[in-house]
């Protein structure tokens, strides 16, 4: 997981990174300063481990449910689901979003109009805190697959 400020107006393929100038790179605990987001790193290759973890977190958010989302070019209508997805939203439950596979930018907004980057990939769990706008689309390699969680009836 890497995470940055954005810069303040974003032009061009919203695939790409996007650093103010000169960068913003922040840490995990100044993102979670910022915008109350949490992250954890999952070894998936150690099932035990991510079977505990994803357990805790469920039981901890109260999410009950969840569902798979693979994003590539073979998806249909590939480019109305990117912008459908960047179009910021605001829960009144926390999200939790696991990456699977590939790699994904979620986007936070900490303060009116400004926003970070988060850069995740393979193993990388987020929690981001209701209230909070955020979006999210691929990188640039237009390859992701993501687990949601959910409450019992969200989605």
């Amino acid at each position: 997981m890497q995470s940055w400020q954005m810069e303040p107006y974003q032009y061009g393929d919203r695939r790409m990174p996007h650093h103010c100038f000169p960068p913003k790179q922040l840490t995990i605990d100044q993102l979670h300063k910022l915008s109350g987001v949490i992250h954890y790193k999952v070894d998936l290759s150690d099932l035990a481990a991510t079977k505990k973890r994803l357990s805790n977190i469920r039981q901890s958010k109260n999410k009950v449910a969840s569902d798979v989302l693979t994003i590539d070019e073979n998806v249909r209508d590939f480019e109305k689901l990117c912008e459908s997805l960047y179009e910021p939203i605001e829960k009144k439950e926390d999200e939790v979003f696991f990456i699977l596979d590939g790699s994904m930018y979620y986007d936070i907004e900490f303060a009116e109009e400004e926003w970070i980057r988060i850069y995740l990939e393979r193993g990388d769990l987020i929690v981001i805190p209701k209230g909070k706008p955020f979006r999210c689309t691929v990188t640039s390699k237009n390859y992701a697959k993501i687990q949601r969680f959910a409450n019992q009836g969200s989605r």
